[in-house]
C-alpha cells in the first residue's frame, strides 16, 4: 500500500499560527522585577470578576470572547 505524502503547504498553513504563538514572549518572561506582571494579574482578576458578574446578561459566545481577551492579556 502506498500512502500519499501530506500536502506541505496545507500543513504549514495549519501549524504556523501555533508555532508563532509559542515564539511570542510571555508577560513573565519580560518583567524582570515582577511588578508589571503583578499589576496585570490583579487587573485581569478584577476584570474576570466583573465579566462573571455580568454573565447573566451576556451571550455565551460574548462571554467566552471576553474571557479569552483577559487570558491574552496575561500571555502578552
Amino acid at each position: 500500500m502506498s500512502q500519499q505524502a501530506p500536502d506541505f503547504v496545507a500543513y504549514v498553513e495549519q501549524t504556523e499560527p501555533i508555532r508563532q504563538k509559542y515564539l511570542q514572549p510571555l508577560a513573565f518572561d519580560t518583567d524582570e522585577d515582577g511588578d508589571q506582571l503583578e499589576w496585570t494579574a490583579r487587573d485581569v482578576i478584577e476584570e474576570l470578576e466583573l465579566i462573571i458578574d455580568a454573565r447573566a446578561t451576556m451571550a455565551p459566545k460574548e462571554f467566552r470572547e471576553e474571557i479569552r481577551q483577559q487570558a491574552k492579556r496575561l500571555l502578552k
